[in-house]
């Protein structure tokens, strides 16, 4: 190791309180166990992976490092908690199970906001290939990036390299849709358990246990654990943010009679009239309409509660 006093890293795994911090050293990369020093916790931080650390010597010889300062993050998501994720890969399968396109708009939402790139990728794309053809079209449409991969046509190192560059990218989406195995695929390793889909629900049994950085050509790949539901609300999104997850609404929005329409019900919106037309699809306008509504209504309960 390099003789300076403290050092910068990216810690790349969290377990139980002990940080592995990689690092770079006379032109390669070494790995360091690393320990979070007080004033970091009392300052109501707790590191996460992916966060870029300054870290130095503890004298603790079980522990040798300790983590003095965590660098301002770039984006940050809580569940799991992973720091300066830079592109999502929004992993969702064709069927078996049936994609919950609900969860898959709140997810886009929570990347827009969170200045997270999202990727959507359908796996088991030979299940059903005209419900893919259909999928892929509604949200290419709508200005996102699609993948799609099948045992027939799985996707490769190539086909990511530059979508992740030298960020840090995570699988995310339900269990049972291929996240792991794909995961697995691209690292030449298996990273994660996989799982398989339970015949009694048509949910995927959860199989991924905890959250790891992996090297990626100049960047990292992570996986997540598999999940069925998302709260919006408990995510602090608010109903006013709702529109940065739907950039095809926004691209029209300004033609809007009223520059605070929630293209829900107002006169002169073009947003309806957009729909009518076919120019935006009738399912991504209608949870979009759902979430404004649900966030905008829960919002004025609390004021109403906050009165009495």
């Amino acid at each position: 190791m390099a003789s300076e006093d403290t050092f910068r890293g990216v810690i790349t795994k969290g377990v139980g309180g002990v940080y592995t911090v990689r690092f770079a050293n006379d032109g390669g990369y070494e790995y360091a166990l690393c320990a979070a020093r007080g004033n970091i916790r009392l300052k109501g931080i707790k590191p996460a992976i992916g966060d870029r650390v300054t870290f130095m010597s503890s004298g603790d010889p079980d522990i040798p490092y300790v983590i003095t300062d965590i660098e301002d993050r770039t984006s940050f998501i809580s569940r799991p908690p992973v720091a300066n994720l830079s592109v999502m890969l929004l992993t969702f399968s064709v069927t078996d199970p049936a994609p919950d396109l609900t969860l898959l708009d709140k997810m886009l939402l929570l990347c827009s906001i969170n200045n997270i790139k999202p990727v959507i990728i359908f796996t088991k794309s030979d299940l059903n290939t005209d419900e893919c053809e259909r999928f892929c079209s509604v949200y290419t449409k709508a200005g996102y990036e699609v993948l799609v991969s099948s045992p027939q046509k799985v996707l490769t190192k190539n086909d990511l390299k530059d979508i992740i560059g030298d960020g840090i990218a995570a699988f995310a989406g339900p269990s049972g849709v291929g996240k792991s195995t794909l995961c697995n695929s691209l690292l030449g390793f298996d990273v994660m358990q996989t799982g398989e889909v339970s015949a009694k629900i048509r949910r995927g049994k959860h199989t991924t246990r905890h959250v790891e950085l992996h090297e990626f050509f100049d960047g990292f790949i992570c996986d997540t654990p598999g999940f069925t539901s998302l709260s919006l609300e408990d995510q602090g999104v608010d109903y006013r943010d709702v529109l940065y997850g739907y950039p095809e609404i926004t691209a029209l929005a300004t033609g809007c009679r009223f520059d605070d329409c929630s293209h829900r019900k107002e006169d002169g919106c073009v947003i309806r009239n957009a729909l009518a037309d076919g120019l935006i699809d009738q399912g991504r306008y209608e949870r979009y309409a759902g979430f404004y509504t649900e966030l905008f209504d829960n919002r004025n309960n609390y004021k109403h509660r906050r009165k009495q």
